[in-house]
């Protein structure tokens, strides 16, 4: 009768321990799926900022010949990095950061694209303003994480690097 009693109670908690066990590997699977669709569509933003560093680098090297067109790369490069910044915030779960750096380059690609224009007009673009643009975008780059993580010191690091944009909010002033 004891027996019975003890194997009925055995069974219920083993059921309950399979379930419990069961939701733990459902929900680890789901979160290293989450974080890996993150970290896929972080390293596409990191590719497309360094090919933002790499024509703005182009740009600084050659000569006054091409001017224009120099500068309409590097803002086709800055419309490229807003596409993958939305990209981002729409497929990755957890990255609040991202409102804040998406609105800053849609003003930097603003402002940038007003620089554009006045070149087109014939009005010669500050050098100055160009190297600064130079400058931030290359210390914003350095200063990305190199990867995702879903953790504190990844956003820290990747609040420390957004703020190297908001120099850039205000070229034509």
């Amino acid at each position: 009768m004891m027996t019975k009693k003890y194997s009925k109670i055995t069974i219920v908690v083993v059921v309950l321990l399979l379930i419990a066990s069961t939701y733990i590997l459902v929900e680890n699977s789901m979160s290293t799926k989450e974080v890996e669709v993150n970290s896929n569509y972080y390293t596409g933003f990191v590719s497309r900022v360094q090919k933002l560093d790499d024509t703005l680098s182009q740009t600084s090297e050659v000569g006054s010949n091409g001017e224009i067109e120099q500068m309409f790369d590097v803002y086709t490069s800055i419309i490229l990095v807003n596409d993958r910044l939305t990209l981002l915030k729409e497929n990755a779960k957890n990255f609040s950061e991202l409102n804040v750096l998406i609105n800053d380059f849609l003003i930097f690609r603003d402002e940038y694209g007003y620089l554009v224009k006045d070149q087109l007009k014939g009005n010669r673009a500050d050098s100055e303003v160009r190297l600064k643009v130079a400058k931030q975008v290359k210390l914003f780059l350095n200063d990305l994480p190199i990867e995702y993580q879903s953790s504190k010191g990844f956003s820290d690091q990747f609040s420390v690097a957004a703020d190297h944009i908001k120099p850039l909010l205000h070229l034509n002033f």
